[in-house]
């Protein structure tokens, strides 16, 4: 148990750590905050996935050279099939790299893998060692009941962000890239109105550009 609730810790470490990461980004890019992410939360899943893969993986005793490599590789996978599957269940690319150089089919590109290989070497050189220090030098007790507190925090967080998209994805219809300016607008304004929650949900993905939907043809009374 104790084991277990050291890896979730890490892993939470990782999401929260990519969110920032991806907000001080959206800070210096586009020189405002965003809260960044697909949950409500201060979390980023896909970072603390990657990383404990790359943990399980590759042991910290390979060469900078091997973890670098496996982590591009292992980054682009994720990275790729992440946006995919997300795609697929909400109708909405969350993020497109289509404008960067070296991109496959705007999912991924070689900037953003080649940042992760640098990442994947610091994490398994130098974070790991010193998170397992952290959490391991805890007492018990406290270690434990901070795992269970994050653990029913990111439950609820999954579940709500969760109905929220269901909520969204019947709203936007499939995602293509050549969408109109006019139909982005209007799907801005209905996930605003939804309420606060989607605002959220808005100001973290503002180039969300989804293709407007098939009207249904209304049935004869």
């Amino acid at each position: 148990m104790e084991r277990l609730a050291i890896i979730f810790l890490i892993f939470m470490t990782y999401a929260f750590g990519g969110w920032a990461m991806e907000v001080i980004i959206s800070l210096l890019q586009r020189r405002k905050l965003v809260n960044r992410g697909f949950l409500v939360g201060p979390i980023c899943p896909i970072y603390g996935v990657g990383a404990l893969l790359l943990s399980l993986v590759v042991s910290s005793d390979e060469s900078p050279l091997v973890i670098f490599c496996v982590a591009v590789v292992g980054s682009a996978v994720l990275e790729y099939s992440v946006s995919y599957i997300m795609e697929k269940l909400f109708r909405v690319r969350w993020w497109d790299y289509t404008d960067q150089p070296f991109n496959l089919n705007g999912r991924i590109c070689a900037e953003s893998v080649l940042a992760f290989g640098v990442i994947g070497v610091l994490i398994l050189k130098i974070i790991n060692p010193a998170l397992l220090a952290l959490y391991s030098s805890m007492p018990q007790f406290l270690m434990l009941l901070l795992a269970a507190v994050l653990a029913a925090w990111l439950i609820f967080d999954v579940a709500l962000s969760l109905w929220l998209m269901l909520g969204i994805r019947v709203t936007v219809g499939t995602v293509q890239r050549d969408a109109t300016d006019e139909i982005a607008a209007r799907v801005h304004e209905v996930l605003t109105d939804k309420g606060k929650l989607n605002r959220r949900l808005v100001k973290a993905f503002p180039n969300q550009t989804p293709t407007k939907k098939t009207p249904r043809k209304k049935s004869k009374q």
